[in-house]
């Protein structure tokens, strides 16, 4: 029996799938760009009428940010604008994107033709054995087949402060996230208060707190499936992290997987469940870099939230034979702080 597997999400071990997800990431960013832009020259830049576009969104953020560091992101912005040749080769055909229309990045975007280059056949997704457990060499002692277990859980051991952020007093520490299934269904978590920290502090959970949990069951009796938890990590003060990171993942779901289906094809019902696994490891990976991409813009004071991900190859799946994986941990730097989160991902009934 092929053991489960875990990771943090950092990166796509697929070019093409790869190249979909810094698309999605190069398409906020111009979102954020026509933010700022606007802010230097409303009438050149107008914000789209559509309230639901990523630019309202990610304006909300861009408000929050001190006089000095909206001038100083709207002055860069204005100024890269002007190097026209620079970001044509930067963007290839997203340099087509208008800032100065009043239609919002992303319906402008989907007026364009998906590019050629990003296309590949589905048959593709069935090449990947990197993306699945292994399974045990012929000939290998084997043992004795565990019993089902049909849920899955990611569990909080504990929340450490080893650095404060440079906020004045002691930093007020939620957490909160955003859980993707088998299908690539999204559920938002909602946030909890974990504990005032100074340096130094603790808050550990006994027995360990369920921070999101999900049904092996559904989605059908197809093998392997994929899970991904986003933690967000958040100083309650920032004010309003955990709505906006939930709907900037929501964002950037929906276009992978949007992308994802141009890119292999109407025919991928064969390959479902490995779709699913590049949609969560693009989506997971992709939210870091657009947090990346996005500072200096928008954002100064979320920290990078955190992806992580198990791939189940059956009920009967083990990590090394144990039903818990060993404990992990997650790091968040940031503001001056430095907080780390141990969890586990554990099968149960």
């Amino acid at each position: 029996m092929a053991d489960n597997t875990s990771q943090i999400v950092t990166d796509i071990p697929h070019a093409k799938v790869k190249a979909v997800a810094e698309r999605v990431v190069q398409e906020l960013r111009l979102a954020a760009e026509k933010v700022a832009a606007h802010h230097a020259e409303p009438a050149r830049y107008p914000m789209p009428e559509d309230k639901g576009a990523a630019e309202h969104l990610l304006a909300q953020r861009f408000d929050r940010l001190p006089d000095d560091k909206k001038k100083k992101a709207a002055d860069a912005v204005v100024a890269d604008l002007k190097d026209v040749a620079g970001r044509a080769r930067r963007l290839g055909d997203l340099a087509r994107v208008d800032l100065r229309s009043p239609a919002s990045v992303d319906a402008q975007i989907r007026r364009m033709p998906f590019p050629e280059r990003l296309k590949f056949p589905a048959d593709e997704l069935k090449k990947l054995p990197f993306l699945l457990p292994e399974e045990p060499q012929a000939g290998a002692a084997t043992a004795a087949v565990p019993s089902a277990l049909h849920k899955l859980e990611l569990r909080i051991h504990s929340v450490k402060c080893l650095a404060e952020t440079s906020e004045l007093g002691s930093d007020e520490i939620s957490l909160a996230g955003t859980g993707v299934d088998e299908s690539g269904d999204a559920l938002k978590i909602s946030p909890f208060d974990v504990r005032s920290f100074d340096d130094g502090d603790v808050k550990t959970y006994a027995p360990p707190k369920q921070f999101h949990w999900f049904n092996l069951d559904e989605g059908g009796a197809s093998y392997p499936k994929s899970y991904f938890v986003t933690l967000v990590l958040a100083e309650i003060d920032f004010g309003g992290v955990a709505v906006y990171v939930d709907r900037l993942l929501d964002m950037v779901r929906t276009k992978v997987a949007a992308y994802l289906a141009a890119a292999v094809g109407a025919a991928i019902g064969a390959s479902a469940g490995l779709l699913g696994i590049l949609i969560g490891m693009a989506v997971g990976a992709a939210v870091g870099w657009a947090f990346d991409q996005l500072k200096g813009i928008v954002e100064d004071d979320v920290f990078t939230p955190v992806t992580l991900s198990t791939i189940i190859p059956a009920l009967t799946g083990r990590w090394n034979g144990k039903p818990e994986t060993a404990a992990a941990s997650a790091e968040y730097r940031g503001f001056g702080g430095h907080y780390r989160v141990t969890y586990t991902w554990r099968m149960f009934n």
